[in-house]
């Protein structure tokens, strides 16, 4: 089976997963590669997409629905990925893309998602400020939820999460 695995990562989290889940695909031919590279003209000749981005603003990245807007045509077969800065992920952030592939009458296979620790320095500033904003007892909880389901993810069980995601696609197609 020909395997894509298309990504967008601003801090590096994103990509983690996407390594993973080409770790849990050995047995087939997968090509993994940053949004940015990819040419549109070639995503029809995949058996299977992978689509992964970290969620910016409750959406996926702008870069990849606009590469998925750019396909000329796309696999039948499509299985998402994401990671976020927040206890749960956001249900609809690949609502952009999803009404993409409605006219590619594609399969959505799964959607995998993690926490993603944002480490970048802005992020970090913001953060503090909304912490500074709150009253000591909803600091205090912001600040336990952070450390409890956001800080050093994706970690060791979320990379393992993902390469079994993988295999659990590929289950679905045979």
């Amino acid at each position: 089976m020909k395997i894509l695995i298309i990504y967008y990562s601003g801090t590096g989290n994103t990509k983690k997963i996407a390594n993973a889940l080409k770790d849990g695909l050995t047995d087939h031919d997968v090509d993994l590669i940053p949004v940015k590279e990819v040419n549109p003209a070639e995503l029809g000749s995949y058996d299977l997409l992978f689509l992964g981005s970290g969620t910016y603003g409750f959406n996926v990245s702008r870069k990849l629905t606009s590469l998925i807007k750019k396909a000329p045509s796309l696999p039948a077969n499509i299985a998402y990925f994401s990671t976020h800065e927040s206890q749960k992920s956001w249900p609809k952030a690949f609502k952009s893309v999803n009404e993409i592939l409605k006219d590619h009458d594609c399969i959505i296979l799964g959607e995998f998602d993690c926490c993603g620790e944002n480490l970048v320095e802005k992020a970090q500033e913001q953060r503090e400020a909304m912490y500074s904003r709150m009253k000591p007892e909803e600091k205090a909880e912001a600040e336990r939820i952070h450390q409890k389901f956001i800080r050093g993810h994706p970690n060791a069980d979320d990379l393992n999460d993902a390469r079994n995601f993988a295999k659990e696609i590929i289950q679905k197609l045979r």
